[in-house]
């Protein structure tokens, strides 16, 4: 549980930082692109004097006339239009000449403009004039800048979550895997001494039955080793009655189990053929099964109900006990996760796995109340 906080707490973390990078690439943008554009404005506004000066200054020295055509000349990237009192075009620097040539899309500029920006006057003996200008191009791209760098931002973040994540489904599923191949390793080894002393037995002149019993829990031993060491490999599906297949597995733990406990078992009439591993899907039916039963203190009624579709099967295993927090349904699958004070929490994983991976199918909380009970539905295809 705290392993799973701690991951939580850390998600957010991290979030919090890359929220508070962008708020401060936002701040920073706009205080640059608000300065930017009094600087640009501090231009025109020169600019607009400065036309002024040059046609209103009839004994200007040559020099300066030359410097002050110079600074006009150095406005190579505000878009300025220059008109007369009437609104007719004059000159204009940095707009396309498709705009200057089109008096409908002209016009249109010209309203754009004085929008942004209120006309600057320039008082001449002959008549005003006045200069329309708009924001650069540098100045209008530094202005979406802050909503392309958080875009980038998220999309990292996005792909890093991801990336992670990823690599840290693979390393649990190899880890589980090899824990699973090596656990029936392990049971394999003793299990076959075992099995030899049982022959052993069976030739000496002795009571059978306590053999017999003994070689019952040797074939389920057998069968719990089969099923460890096709975990992390690819097992092999044949076509299954999946009513007969359910029903078999039903009756074995309804026939181990305390008699407190009530089973009802719900199918078609007509066989139900699907791809199937006949061990694995077992080991998915006894795990629900037993989280049940434990879920069930009290005692009560387990319910597994089959339904034919036309495209799929759906298997639903209901209890009556105590119910899934809802903060929890998320989690019941994650390897580790567990709320009974003893298990490792690797049952419904390795049986989310067995469906998902091995039968293409899906497993998930279909329903659940607090002391009312929790039904796990399995899809699988047909």
């Amino acid at each position: 549980m705290n392993f799973y906080k701690n991951i939580r707490l850390n998600n957010w973390l991290g979030y919090g930082i890359a929220l508070c990078i962008a708020v401060f690439i936002t701040v920073f943008s706009n205080r640059k692109v608000k300065e930017l554009k009094e600087e640009e404005s501090v231009k025109i506004s020169n600019y607009a004097k400065t036309l002024e000066l040059l046609n209103t200054e009839e004994d200007l020295p040559s020099d300066t006339q030359v410097f002050l055509v110079q600074f006009i000349e150095q406005n190579t990237t505000i878009p300025v239009i220059l008109v007369d009192e009437k609104g007719m075009y004059l000159d204009s620097k940095n707009v396309n000449k498709e705009i200057i040539s089109n008096p409908g899309r002209l016009k249109k500029e010209l309203n754009k403009m004085a929008e942004l920006y209120k006309p600057i006057p320039i008082k001449l003996p002959f008549g005003n004039q006045y200069v329309y200008y708009k924001n650069s191009v540098f100045l209008n791209q530094l202005e979406y800048y802050p909503i392309v760098l958080i875009l980038i931002i998220a999309l990292f973040i996005w792909f890093t979550y991801w990336y992670f994540k990823t690599m840290r489904k693979t390393e649990q599923s190899l880890l589980w895997a090899g824990m699973a191949k090596e656990t029936a390793h392990q049971i394999g080894t003793p299990l076959s001494s075992i099995i030899g002393w049982l022959e052993i037995l069976k030739m000496e002149n002795i009571d059978q039955k306590p053999i017999q019993n003994i070689e019952r829990d040797v074939n389920r031993l057998q069968n719990i080793t089969d099923r460890f060491s096709k975990i992390g490999s690819t097992p092999a599906l044949e076509q299954e009655d999946l009513v007969e297949v359910s029903r078999q597995a039903f009756l074995y733990l309804k026939n181990r189990i305390s008699r407190q406990i009530n089973f009802e078992f719900s199918a078609p009439d007509h066989p139900v053929l699907v791809q199937l591993n006949v061990s694995l899907f077992n080991w998915v039916i006894e795990n629900l099964i037993k989280n049940a039963v434990d879920a069930m203190k009290s005692g009560g009624t387990i319910r597994l109900k089959i339904q034919d579709n036309k495209r799929n099967i759906y298997l639903d295993i209901s209890d009556e006990g105590t119910g899934i927090a809802l903060k929890n349904i998320k989690k019941i699958f994650k390897p580790g996760f567990t709320t009974k004070k003893r298990g490792w929490g690797l049952g419904l994983s390795l049986a989310r796995r067995i469906i998902v991976d091995y039968h293409f199918g899906k497993i998930f909380v279909l329903t659940s109340e607090t002391n009312k009970g929790t039904t796990f539905r399995i899809i699988l295809k047909k």
